[in-house]
């Protein structure tokens, strides 16, 4: 799955629907229902002109990170393990209602936006990262008993409608890298321009624990 920065949402049926536009009450240039008219939203009309809306797509963000089996010296995988998003485009998202599955279920709350080149951590354990992160990264918690299986598993991320955005389906074997498998480090995704569903498009964090809510620590590299 290639991903690119000028994606855009499509708003009619096709996209959120007209149910929810109706349902957030936002005037009708507020592309980015964030309640205001900005740049952002200047932005998703010039990446979309002259597509017709079936032609014109949503604002996906990607999985960026994923830590999986973390080491013994950081602590126990329950309290740990985490799944990053990452927002590549110019501008703001909204994920209300966007949801994780397969690997791990979680939903995000109505109202979640992530800011241009931002990140969103899900997390098996909301008190171990407010504690490590602070209160300014957004933090949503899986559900029930969802954890990652250290050997590797299908991870989904969807859409409000339920199609798929994106898809990553690690493992411990083969052709990607064991860096992530107890040494200490997260997958850590290379960035855009990298099909993140391949495992060439991933390598081991160079920090303990990974670079959870922030840029990837391979990236300064």
């Amino acid at each position: 799955m290639q991903h690119f920065f000028l994606n855009v949402r499509t708003w009619s049926v096709v996209g959120l629907g007209l149910t929810s536009l109706l349902s957030w009450g936002q005037c009708g240039s507020d592309l980015n229902g964030n309640a205001t008219i900005d740049n952002d939203d200047l932005l998703i009309l010039l990446a979309d002109y002259g597509l017709s809306c079936n032609e014109a797509a949503w604002d996906d963000p990607v999985i960026s990170e994923i830590h999986y089996n973390p080491s013994t010296q950081q602590g126990a995988d329950s309290e740990f393990e985490f799944i990053e998003l990452m927002n590549p485009h110019p501008f703001a998202i909204d994920l209300s209602g966007w949801a994780l599955a397969d690997g791990v279920d979680a939903t995000i709350p109505a109202g979640t936006f992530v800011e241009a080149g931002g990140f969103l951590l899900t997390v098996n354990d909301t008190a171990t990262y407010q504690a490590l992160l602070g209160p300014f990264v957004t933090l949503i918690p899986w559900s029930g008993t969802s954890s990652l299986h250290n050997s590797g598993e299908t991870l989904r991320l969807l859409r409000p409608d339920g199609t798929e955005a994106d898809v990553v389906t690690y493992s411990d074997t083969g052709d990607w890298t064991n860096e992530a498998d107890g040494a200490g480090g997260s997958l850590e995704w290379k960035g855009p321009g990298w099909d993140n569903a391949l495992p060439e498009a991933w390598i081991g964090s160079n920090a303990l624990g990974g670079s959870p809510g922030t840029d990837n620590s391979s990236w300064a590299d």
